[in-house]
C-alpha cells in the first residue's frame, strides 16, 4: 500500500501509471514546444484518451506550461491564480 500525498491510496502499478502519465505530458508537451506551439494549444492538442477515466484532466495545462518553463527557463513563472485561471479556461474548451 502506498499513500501518496495526493490521490487515493494506490500500489505499485498506481505509481506507475502516474510515472507512465507524467512521461506521456512532458514528451507530448515537449514536441509541441520544440514546433513552436504556444501553451495553449499544445494543452488543447495533447490526446489524454488513454487517462479519460482519470480526475481533473484540467490539470493538463498547469503540467504544460510547467514543461515549458523547464524547456525555457526565461519564460516568466505563473501565479497560483493564473494556473487556477488556465485550468478553468482549458475545462471550458473541452
Amino acid at each position: 500500500m502506498i499513500v501518496p500525498g495526493h490521490g487515493a491510496v494506490t500500489d505499485e502499478s498506481g505509481v506507475r501509471d502516474v510515472q507512465r502519465y507524467l512521461t506521456y505530458v512532458r514528451d507530448q508537451a515537449a514536441q509541441r514546444f520544440e514546433a513552436g506551439m504556444d501553451e495553449t494549444a499544445a494543452a488543447d492538442d495533447i490526446d489524454l484518451s488513454d487517462f479519460r477515466d482519470w480526475g481533473d484532466p484540467e490539470r493538463i495545462a498547469v503540467n504544460v506550461a510547467t514543461i515549458y518553463r523547464e524547456l525555457d527557463p526565461t519564460l516568466p513563472p505563473l501565479s497560483h491564480p493564473e494556473l487556477f485561471v488556465r485550468m478553468a479556461h482549458w475545462s471550458a474548451r473541452h
